[in-house]
């Protein structure tokens, strides 16, 4: 088990990560959290690309340099190179670490995995985007990690590259502890089985044991809830709400969408209850801090 105590980091005055803790086992995390909640500090720091002014990173109970498959948000490919040759690349700097392993059989292992062995005579520059990220998670997976990091995989992706990366990253589960980081609740819900929602340096909520739903954030943060539209004009009512969105109909007519925080509400206000969405949770949760 990876048991991240109390990291904290600081850049001057400022706190970007304040006393964050978690552990992990051999499973799939999600680490969601709006852009600038300390997501990719977060991962630097478990890569030891960058020190903390705090805390202790330990797996099994040790303090020991973790063996961490790490895709970065940017992530470059020689454009010259083949995608194997690029991969073979990274398994040379990875060898003085793992000398036993067949790092042919591990480069055509990687590439049958993120299903890239088609595409694995072909040159990067050729590639796509979501093609490339693939390739990202392939090198990452190189070598059998202790922990697989992925810092914001779908970023930049269509529809139908996010759904083949999707595939990979559900068929890489259970291989070893991994977490993914994300601004969209969407992306965390539909390949994690756990969740960690970060926001301005802090853990806010730990998911454990369950998938990312809208029942789960509700049950455990909010208890019995409403999603309402709000008509504008019931402004006077606003403090008993929490906003996480507007709407907008075709004739210009301005709602409001809502989190009701009770069964009733004023005898004033009318209000047409909606089918609750998991981005609304997660909004809320924002909301709150």
């Amino acid at each position: 088990m990876v048991r991240i105590d109390g990291i904290t980091k600081k850049y001057g005055k400022a706190t970007v990560l304040d006393q964050v803790s978690f552990a992990l086992d051999c499973s799939t995390y999600g680490l969601l959290g709006p852009n600038g909640a300390g997501k990719t500090t977060l991962f630097r720091i478990m890569t030891r690309l960058i020190s903390s002014n705090g805390g202790t990173i330990t797996i099994d109970g040790r303090e020991k340099e973790l063996s961490i498959g790490y895709l970065p948000q940017k992530f470059g490919a020689f454009r010259s190179l083949t995608a194997r040759e690029q991969l073979l690349y990274f398994a040379k700097l990875k060898q003085r670490k793992h000398d036993s392993i067949n790092w042919e059989e591990e480069v055509d292992r990687a590439l049958e995995l993120t299903n890239l062995t088609d595409e694995k005579d072909k040159k990067c520059g050729k590639l796509s985007g979501g093609m490339v990220r693939r390739l990202g998670i392939a090198q990452a997976i190189l070598g059998k990690p202790d922990l697989i990091l992925l810092d914001e995989p779908t970023v930049g992706l269509d529809i139908e590259e996010r759904a083949r990366l999707k595939d990979v990253l559900l068929q890489l589960r259970g291989t070893c502890p991994m977490m993914i980081s994300s601004h969209i609740a969407e992306d965390i819900a539909s390949t994690c089985l756990q969740t960690i929602v970060l926001d301005k340096g802090k853990v806010i909520y730990s998911l454990e044991g369950r998938s990312l739903t809208y029942s789960a954030l509700a049950d455990v943060e909010i208890g019995s809830v409403h999603i309402l539209i709000l008509s504008v004009r019931y402004s006077k009512h606003f403090r008993a709400f929490k906003q996480i969105g507007h709407i907008e109909d075709a004739d210009g007519t301005r709602w409001l969408k809502v989190l009701s925080l009770t069964d009733t509400l004023p005898e004033d206000v009318t209000a047409q209850p909606i089918i609750p969405q998991l981005e609304d949770g997660y909004l809320y949760l924002l909301a709150k801090e």
